[in-house]
């Protein structure tokens, strides 16, 4: 055998191990990525942390190794240096263990109906946590001043560019407060941790001004005027809230003074706040909110005016017949009927019908009459719509 052949048999043998078998491989140690969607908003003093739980592991197989969440906070003085991970992920900086809901088996029993619901987020949901900004949250628990940077004696083009983008932005370094949040499995091995959420502390907002509150028979009209902004700032945003609601109401910050919520319930009050927020990345700073302002909706819109009406005089009645109305709110119809020419028209129906027919039997024979139909609501006392188009008949 060649010296050649041989090297090629030997490298073979190393790969595949001429035939034999190793010592077994360890399993796999799933850890669940990390958790996504990261946004804070602070309202007044407390912080609502969002994010969506992971739904598969870092290896991307198995089933997802999720038995809880852990949440990281730590405030960092303004001159000093953000936390790297690996300082920051330290059990004195945990504000929060969230469990998880595990997922579903195939055998899983169903729960009781009388057992409470299971509150807990499972892999895949939008979970929230709330932290209060207090005496010890807002003192830094990081006050080492940063190193000084050290810059060539002939700065690059991207430092000078950097340089200059700082000085432009008016970039000052402010106290904040930084979170992460990463999953745990069952035993204990930490995920993949977040991105990260750096919330400044500072200012909030001024609050709006002058909230009004309108409606109509379909919707609610939120208004109010907006602070003037410092000089240096842009233009502020809005998020409105219905009172008992700890979302705004408005899927993003309203850049206008004004927010329209469809629907409305007569006889029920609704107070609305309102916010001014500051958005930047992932965080969002409110201001104080304005005081409530409170409506409570009462239903003075009648449904619309029949339509179509047309008649039939038939020997000793006269059979009408028109469209259906599709008011939400409809009782019924009354039939209005008088004597032509100029006679008042009065209802013949003591009460609401639901059919969109009607024969009147009470007529006499050769007299000319005139029809008009209106509808009438459900609410209290009922509203009535405008008339009908008006028909003249007379039994034969």
């Amino acid at each position: 055998m060649s010296v050649r052949a041989l090297a090629l048999v030997l490298a073979v043998c190393a790969i595949g191990a001429c035939g034999k078998k190793g010592p077994p491989l360890p399993p796999l140690r799933y850890i669940p990525a990390a958790p996504t969607e990261l946004q804070a908003r602070r309202t007044g003093d407390d912080v609502r942390l969002q994010f969506r739980l992971p739904t598969a592991n870092v290896q991307g197989q198995g089933q997802i190794a999720l038995d809880r969440l852990e949440v990281f906070a730590v405030t960092v003085a303004a001159e000093s240096n953000d936390p790297p991970n690996r300082e920051l992920l330290d059990a004195k900086y945990r504000v929060a263990t969230i469990p998880v809901k595990p997922p579903a088996q195939e055998g899983d029993l169903e729960p009781s109906p009388d057992a409470p619901p299971d509150t807990r987020p499972a892999p895949g949901d939008i979970a929230t946590f709330v932290e209060e900004l207090n005496a010890a949250t807002l003192t830094p628990q990081i006050t080492t001043p940063a190193a000084p940077v050290v810059m060539p004696t002939e700065p690059s083009a991207a430092a000078a560019a950097a340089a200059a983008v700082a000085a432009a932005q008016k970039i000052v370094p402010v106290t904040r407060r930084i979170y992460v949040v990463r999953g745990l499995t069952r035993g204990g091995r930490a995920g993949q941790p977040s991105t990260r959420i750096v919330l400044p502390l500072v200012d909030l907002p001024l609050p709006p001004a002058g909230v009004d509150v309108a409606y109509d028979e379909k919707a609610i009209t939120v208004s109010w005027i907006a602070p003037v902004p410092p000089l240096d700032q842009v233009a502020p945003t809005f998020n409105v809230y219905r009172e008992g609601t700890p979302a705004p109401l408005n899927p993003a910050p309203l850049s206008t003074t004004t927010f329209v919520r469809e629907g409305v319930t007569f006889g029920t009050e609704e107070c609305f706040t309102v916010r001014t927020a500051v958005a930047a990345a992932n965080v969002t700073l409110e201001s104080v909110p304005t005081a409530p302002a409170c409506v409570t909706p009462v239903d003075t819109f009648p449904p619309a005016a029949p339509t179509g009406l047309s008649a039939v005089g038939t020997e000793g009645a006269i059979n009408l017949i028109w469209e259906r109305n599709t008011d939400a709110d409809l009782a019924g119809y009354l039939v209005l009927r008088g004597e032509a020419p100029g006679d008042t028209l009065q209802a013949i129906t003591a009460s609401p019908i639901q059919e969109t027919t009607y024969r009147d039997t009470t007529v006499t024979p050769g007299v000319r009459y005139v029809y008009a139909i209106v509808a009438v609501d459900r609410a209290t006392p009922p509203n009535t719509s405008a008339q009908s188009n008006r028909v003249e008949e007379s039994a034969r």
